[in-house]
């Protein structure tokens, strides 16, 4: 399987995503104005990566701000990877947030609320 990369601009955030080690990583900002037009390849790639996954699973966030509809292709991510966690798989979520961004933590508490997945929040 190959990996994912997707380069970021000032609309999209940098996707980084290796089947390999198992390390998926979505930073910067998200301001599609086609959302499922942007984000429908990572959750095709997704589909497939749950179905040989890396012995471990660490999905990263490192948000600077994202839209509603970026939320709603996140959470599709997360929900699809916690099926994975359900199964046995050693998965993880790390949510990387500006120190005093209340709101980044309040968003990351909400994703870890609706799921079974294991999540660490990281200020920084």
């Amino acid at each position: 399987m190959n990996d994912l990369t997707i380069q970021g601009d000032k609309q999209k955030p940098d996707l980084v995503f290796s089947a390999k080690t198992g390390n998926l990583e979505i930073s910067g900002q998200s301001l599609p104005e086609n959302a499922s037009l942007l984000y429908n390849p990572v959750v095709s790639w997704i589909d497939e990566y749950v179905k040989q996954p890396a012995k471990q699973t660490v999905l990263s966030f490192k948000m600077k701000y994202y839209n509603t509809a970026s939320s709603k292709m996140f959470f599709s991510f997360i929900k699809k990877l916690n099926i994975l966690y359900q199964s046995g798989a050693n998965v993880k979520i790390e949510w990387h947030y500006l120190e005093d961004d209340e709101d980044m933590l309040d968003a990351g508490e909400y994703f870890r609320d609706l799921v079974d997945i294991p999540f660490y929040f990281i200020p920084y």
